[in-house]
C-alpha cells in the first residue's frame, strides 16, 4: 500500500504569498493615481519585461521552490517476512551392521547407510533456515561438523560417508552425548533459535562408549532437547556381503540383526521427541517428514513504513519552468532597452 505525504506541510502556507503578492503588484500598478496626483507623470511605469508570462512563469517557480521546501514523499508499507529456525545435531550410526543389505533402491539391494544417506541430505536442504550439525559414532563418537547454515556443504560431507571410519561398535549414548554438546555452540546472530532437538539414526543396540542411553536420555530430558529415534532396517535374519582379505566382495551371507527398539522409543518418549522404525526408503522418508512436521519453522511478518524522498521533482520542474521561460524575458528585456530614450 502506497501513500503520500510532506515532511514539512507547515510551510505550504507559503503558497498564500504568491497570490498576496500578485494583489500587491495590482495594487502598486494602480496607488500613485489616487495616492498622489500626477506621481505618474514624475515615474511613468513601465511595462515589465516578457509581459505577464514573465509574473506566471515567476509565480509557478516560487510554487515548485515551496513544493520542494515542504518535501513531498512516498510512502510505501512494506512487509518483511522474519524466519528463526532450529539448532538440531544429526547422530548417524556408522558400525559395521549398518552394511547389512535390507533396503531396495532403484537398482537393486542397497545397505543401509545408502538407503538413509539420500534421505539426509534432503532433510538438510529443506530446512535452510536451520542451523545443523553432525554427529557419527561407532566404538566411539566425534563431531563431523560443528553447527552451520552451509548446508550445501554439510551435503556434501554426508556424501562421503563409509563404513570403518571408525572402530566398530555402537555407542549410542556417547553419540546423543556429544550431540548435545554441539547444540551448546552459541549464535553469531542476534535471533535465537526457535528450539533444539536431535536426530539419533541407528540400527542396533549400545554396545559401547563411557556414556549409557538413559544417562545421555536424562541429559537431554534436564536439557529440554527432544530427541527423535529412527531405527534403520528389520530386525531378524538380514543380509550381509562378505568380503576378502583384500577387501573384495566375494558374496553374501545371512546374520542377525539385532534393532533394540525398547531402548529407542524410552529414549524418544522421555525427551517429548518420537520414534520411527524405518524398514525401507519410503518409511524412511516419512520418518523425517514427521520431524518436519513436528519442528516447523516459525515466520513472522514485519510491517515498515518506507519514504520515498520526492522534492527533486519540484526542483526539476522549477528549473525547466526557468529554462522555458528565458527566452521571453531575453526579448523583453531587449525590447525595454531599445524603448529606452
Amino acid at each position: 500500500m502506497s501513500g503520500f505525504q510532506f515532511a514539512a506541510p507547515g510551510l505550504l502556507g507559503l503558497l498564500l504569498l504568491i497570490p498576496a503578492l500578485a494583489a500587491w503588484r495590482r495594487w502598486r500598478g494602480r496607488a500613485p493615481v489616487w495616492l498622489a496626483p500626477y506621481a505618474a507623470a514624475w515615474s511613468p511605469p513601465r511595462a515589465l519585461p516578457g509581459g505577464p508570462w514573465r509574473m506566471l512563469c515567476l509565480y509557478g517557480v516560487l510554487a515548485l521552490l515551496i513544493l520542494a521546501l515542504a518535501r513531498p514523499q512516498r510512502v510505501d508499507a512494506r512487509q518483511d517476512v522474519v524466519s528463526r529456525g532450529y539448532d538440531l545435531m544429526l547422530a548417524i550410526d556408522l558400525s559395521s551392521s549398518m552394511l547389512a543389505e535390507d533396503y531396495v533402491g532403484p537398482d537393486g539391494p542397497i545397505n543401509r547407510l545408502e538407503a538413509i544417506r539420500p534421505a539426509l541430505q534432503a532433510f538438510v536442504t529443506e530446512r535452510p533456515n536451520d542451523r545443523i550439525g553432525v554427529v557419527l559414532f561407532a566404538a566411539q563418537a566425534y563431531t563431523l561438523a560443528p553447527l552451520t547454515t552451509d548446508h550445501g556443504w554439510l551435503a556434501e560431507q554426508l556424501s562421503t560417508l563409509q563404513i570403518g571410519l571408525l572402530e566398530d561398535g555402537t555407542a549410542i549414548g556417547d553419540g546423543l552425548g556429544i550431540a548435545l554438546a554441539g547444540l551448546e555452540r552459541p549464535r553469531s546472530d542476534a535471533d535465537e533459535a526457535v528450539g533444539q532437538f536431535v536426530v539419533l539414526l541407528t540400527d542396533g543396540a549400545n554396545t559401547s562408549g563411557s556414556l549409557t542411553p538413559p544417562q545421555s536420555t536424562a541429559l537431554a530430558r534436564h536439557r529440554g532437547v527432544p530427541v527423535y529415534a529412527i531405527g534403520a532396517g528389520r530386525n531378524g535374519m538380514v543380509p550381509f556381503p562378505i568380503f576378502d582379505d583384500q577387501g573384495r566382495r566375494v558374496g553374501t551371507r545371512q546374520f542377525p540383526s539385532a534393532l533394540d527398539i525398547e531402548t529407542l522409543q524410552r529414549m524418544a518418549q522421555e525427551t517429548d521427541g518420537r520414534f520411527v522404525q524405518a524398514g525401507d526408503t519410503a518409511a524412511l522418508a516419512q520418518a523425517f517428514a514427521a520431524i518436519d512436521a513436528a519442528q516447523k519453522t516459525e515466520f513472522q511478518v514485519r510491517t515498515r513504513r518506507v519514504t520515498t524522498e520526492l522534492f527533486v521533482w519540484p526542483l526539476v520542474g522549477a528549473f525547466a519552468l526557468l529554462l522555458a521561460a528565458a527566452p521571453v524575458w531575453g526579448a523583453g528585456a531587449a525590447r525595454l532597452r531599445r524603448a529606452r530614450p
